[in-house]
């Protein structure tokens, strides 16, 4: 059986998952809790954000988001690595992990950078900022918005493909051991 350890590195199977680290386990699991946090919270109208309280609230979760979505494409590309499939993995489950990935930052990123425009459009007079800017950034606001949940039903789908399908140890690699 081929190995890592024949490829100069550590002695797992190439056809099994490698664990996460801490650091990264936290990243993951705290933007899970940060867009369920937001989800449940959500606006119901643009127009809430005339109120000051709803104003700066919406602002700071912003903000917070940003600097853990930010930190954690930091983290995943520069220091832990980006993917935990097994070496024997095939190319389109490689393509489609790395797809939705990039697509999870892209609409995160974009609910985020969509909101400070439209908090600025708020802000602002309507002679700095028309009609047009405001609607293209709650239309993109809007577009990421419903993007957002494919792509974690995805993520999560890919997950449960490993875990029952491949049984590669992915899904174990971000939660450790499992009783199932």
């Amino acid at each position: 059986m081929k190995t890592a350890e024949n490829l100069g590195a550590t002695a797992l199977p190439l056809d099994e998952a490698h664990p996460h680290g801490y650091v990264t386990k936290t990243i993951h699991w705290l933007s899970c809790g940060l867009i369920a946090y937001g989800h449940v919270n959500a606006l119901g109208s643009v127009w809430q954000l005339l109120d000051p309280t709803v104003y700066r609230n919406e602002i700071i979760f912003g903000l917070l988001l940003l600097a853990v979505f930010s930190f954690r494409l930091f983290w995943t590309q520069r220091i832990a690595g980006v993917t935990r499939l097994p070496a024997t993995s095939l190319k389109w489950e490689q393509t489609l992990s790395r797809t939705i990935q990039w697509g999870l930052y892209a609409s995160v990123f974009g609910i985020i950078l969509s909101g400070f425009a439209i908090a600025i459009g708020f802000s602002v007079s309507a002679a700095a900022f028309n009609g047009g800017f405001l609607s293209a950034s709650i239309g993109l606001h809007r577009f990421a918005l419903g993007v957002l949940p494919l792509l974690l039903v995805m993520h999560v789908a890919g997950a449960l493909w490993h875990k029952f399908v491949r049984r590669d140890g992915v899904l174990e690699s971000m939660t450790g051991k499992l009783p199932i």
